[in-house]
């Protein structure tokens, strides 16, 4: 029997940056702390009391990215639901995703043995993702 578990998070999809170097201070920091937290916070609602899994996983994710600002309406209603190419790029929105499930929702990273991940555009900005897991 295969368990299915299924998160949103709400607002608009962000990739995962790289640690910064403050050099005045000569420190490495999270230029997502704030970020990750709430996203974490998001997660831990949606997840409640469910423990954490240590089986493998299937991740499939798909991002809600908002149309350009500078679009009118008429071509923003058509842009909805149609593939979205630009900038973040898929691997480092992935990324975000792992880093802040992880210790929340599975063990850590390495437990994913198959992704199934797209971005599409949406007027309504967010991430949904579904963890596939077996029981054995």
């Amino acid at each position: 029997m295969q368990m299915k578990y299924k998160y949103v998070l709400y607002g608009k999809p962000l990739p995962l940056l790289r640690p910064r170097t403050s050099f005045i201070k000569r420190l490495i920091y999270d230029p997502q702390k704030i970020e990750k937290e709430q996203a974490q916070q998001q997660l831990r609602l949606q997840h409640k009391t469910r423990p954490v899994i240590h089986q493998p996983i299937h991740l499939e994710v798909t991002f809600f990215m908002p149309p350009p600002t500078s679009m009118t309406k008429t071509k923003k209603a058509f842009l909805y639901k149609s593939p979205h190419f630009k900038k973040p790029d898929l691997s480092n929105l992935i990324k975000f995703i792992e880093d802040v499930a992880q210790g929340i929702i599975f063990q850590d990273d390495s437990r994913i043995i198959s992704i199934n991940a797209k971005k599409l555009y949406d007027e309504h900005p967010r991430t949904e993702f579904t963890i596939h897991k077996d029981n054995e």
